[in-house]
């Protein structure tokens, strides 16, 4: 900072560029190199306050600071600005690119897998509606006589569309229901007796080994529908005039059943994956990613193995 006055009628210039010192410097000026003025300016680095005073003899007050110091931290704070508002900026773009991207790819997987399952479903029920028909015509053609065996087609083809259905709505739903006390062992005794017509219809030889009463609390509905999918899988991928092996051991119950080893076992408890890609094996792929859903659902844990040309699947219900 300094001060200069500026003295017109001697033409003379005393400054104190250090007010520290006070140190007064003297100087001739000459007026036509020199522009004496009043109010705010600013030189260079400098701002200038100019003021004239009368009296006896007329002169001017000049005071300066040297403003570089506050220029350059204006630089750097416009850069600070900038760059933090770029930063921001960016950091928006990709959290809200982030955000999007989550909201929006299970959207994206479930239009996926809404269109899969209707092709599925549509692929699955043509079969079992054209022998429906087929065998209808035929009832009517043969004036409903003698129709044992086209009964047992209709009763067979709607009960696969009713399974069809009723996975479809487990899966939908898995909420939170009433649970109750329930014998795993008679429980299954019951799905068994469901699935008797497709048990004799490919000569399978079932066996239990009872080495314990297995007794949990949870939801009826649930457990019918886990376990009838884990055997409807044993018999669907079962030999004819095989085997399957059930076991009910310490909270665990083991299903095992003969069979060709699978390709890729990691994917079998995966939402629609079906092995047979020829699609000669009748459903939507779904059974085993319920029984999966169940499981965690109730804290259980359900493991597959591959072990003497035999599929074996443990719950462990504890």
């Amino acid at each position: 900072m300094f001060l200069c006055t500026y003295f017109l009628d001697s033409k003379e210039k005393r400054c104190i560029f250090n007010l520290k010192t006070f140190n007064i410097q003297k100087s001739v000026f000459n007026l036509d190199q020199i522009k004496l003025f009043e109010g705010k300016r600013y030189v260079n680095n400098f701002f200038l306050y100019g003021y004239k005073f009368k009296n006896s003899r007329n002169y001017y007050f000049i005071i300066g600071y040297d403003i570089s110091a506050v220029i350059k931290d204006l630089k750097n704070l416009k850069k600070t600005i900038f760059f933090s508002s770029l930063t921001v900026i960016i950091l928006s773009g990709i959290l809200a690119f982030s955000v999007s991207g989550r909201i929006l790819n299970p959207l994206r997987e479930r239009k996926e897998n809404l269109e899969h399952v209707l092709s599925i479903v549509f692929h699955d029920l043509r079969t079992p509606i054209t022998v429906i028909k087929t065998n209808l015509y035929i009832m009517k053609a043969k004036d409903f006589k003698n129709i044992e065996n086209n009964l047992y087609q209709l009763e067979k083809n709607l009960d696969y569309i009713q399974n069809i259905l009723k996975n479809i709505e487990a899966l939908r739903s898995l909420d939170v229901k009433e649970v109750e006390d329930i014998n795993i062992n008679e429980l299954m005794k019951d799905i068994l007796e469901k699935l008797k017509a497709k048990i004799n219809e490919k000569y399978i030889n079932v066996k239990i080994s009872e080495e314990s009463i297995i007794n949990i609390k949870a939801n009826y509905i649930d457990m019918e529908i886990m376990f009838t999918n884990l055997l409807e899988n044993a018999i669907k991928y079962n030999k004819i005039q095989g085997i399957i092996d059930i076991i009910f051991s310490d909270k665990t119950v083991i299903i095992k059943n003969q069979g060709d080893k699978i390709k890729e076992p990691s994917k079998i408890f995966d939402k629609f994956y079906r092995e047979d890609l020829a699609g000669n094996i009748e459903g939507l792929g779904l059974g085993l990613s319920i029984v999966k859903k169940i499981c965690s659902k109730y804290g259980f844990k359900v493991k597959y193995d591959y072990k003497d040309k035999f599929h074996i699947f443990k719950v462990m219900l504890k």
